[in-house]
């Protein structure tokens, strides 16, 4: 892949229009504390590749000390009967789309978007939820989160979520795409208390099984952790390099490109509620029956894991939607009801 010469805010991208590439490129050298005229010039990008009618092979940034940092903090409290957020804080281009009402006031949907549309080299996303005491959030996006090829330079994003006693959270982002060639870090920390309720999943996709891409060169490393009650309930980490042999390993992604992991919170830490708990994972395992690359397991008292194999996307997610429709009721009191941004 050919490299553009590093201006100081030069962008660029290898584009693909049928068997063609071609090349385009935005160069500016505005001053280092222009941040917000970068983004404007990030987001003009993006508009004129999308113009063209054409699909990103790889977006290319020169090695440079300056990040593009962008934070959203939100935070859900109960007032009344209803859900409201009551503190909301944006920096750079990541931000609440609006606030939702689909399922009455008693919770909120919340759509957090990020206009430039992918993560780049040197690219820094911190995303911060919290939701008090008997309020109830529902938390998507709108599309994939894609991590564009990078010549040089990592990207990050890190999500914490902190749910306090009797709050509801369903975090149910669509998928992360790591294009071949990404450098990523993809970090996430969930903060429960004792009767918190969660439904909560990642989905991870490397290359772009649509284009029968593999994820041949990078690295991609995420880690994950889960606390209740400040005490370590789960952890995972993982570290992988294109071309991995754990990619291939039946002992690792077994050949598929796409993996997936939910957690579900019920509310207790009770031993004396394992009858419940045996019953709620009879009935997850149930909605996985039809794969043969998914499992579910109750690891603590009021904690479920689920974890997902496949080839695609798409089917992936249906089956995460499956467990979901099948615990909604039971944990939150609501029958399912898909997000209506997924429809548009």
């Amino acid at each position: 892949m050919n490299q553009f010469s590093a201006l100081p805010y030069e962008i660029g991208a290898i584009v693909k229009r049928g068997t063609e590439k071609a090349r385009i490129l935005y160069a500016t050298t505005l001053p280092r504390n222009r941040y917000a005229e970068c983004v404007r010039v990030h987001t003009m990008f993006a508009m004129d590749v999308a113009s063209q009618n054409t699909s990103i092979d790889a977006y290319v940034t020169p090695a440079c000390t300056d990040r593009w940092r962008a934070e959203l903090n939100l935070r859900f409290e109960k007032a009344g009967a209803a859900t409201r957020i009551t503190e909301r804080s944006h920096h750079g281009p990541l931000r609440l789309l609006k606030p939702l009402f689909p399922e009455g006031d008693h919770n909120c949907h919340a759509v957090i978007v990020h206009p430039p549309g992918g993560i780049v080299g040197g690219d820094s996303l911190t995303t911060t939820l919290i939701v008090d005491e008997g309020a109830h959030a529902v938390a998507t996006t709108p599309g994939a989160q894609k991590w564009y090829r990078s010549t040089a330079v990592g990207a990050s994003a890190t999500t914490t979520l902190r749910l306090h006693n009797n709050a509801a959270l369903e975090w149910i982002p669509q998928e992360a795409i790591v294009f071949d060639g990404a450098i990523a870090q993809q970090d996430l920390h969930i903060h429960l208390a004792d009767s918190s309720k969660l439904f909560a999943w990642e989905m991870l996709c490397l290359g772009r099984s649509a284009r029968n891409e593999r994820f041949l060169n990078g690295r991609f490393s995420q880690q994950i952790r889960i606390f209740r009650n400040d005490v370590l309930l789960w952890q995972e980490r993982t570290r992988l390099s294109g071309d991995d042999p754990l990619l291939t390993s039946p002992l690792g992604w077994g050949g598929n490109s796409v993996s997936a992991t939910a957690w579900i919170a019920t509310g207790h830490d009770d031993y004396a509620q394992m009858s419940a708990d045996t019953e709620m994972l009879a009935s997850i395992r149930e909605a996985l029956a039809d794969s043969t690359h998914a499992a579910a397991s109750n690891v603590a008292p009021g904690f479920f894991l689920v974890k997902v194999a496949g080839e695609d996307a798409e089917s992936v997610r249906e089956l995460l939607i499956g467990v979901w429709s099948r615990i909604r009721f039971d944990v939150f009191g609501l029958e399912p009801q898909r997000p209506r941004i997924w429809s548009t």
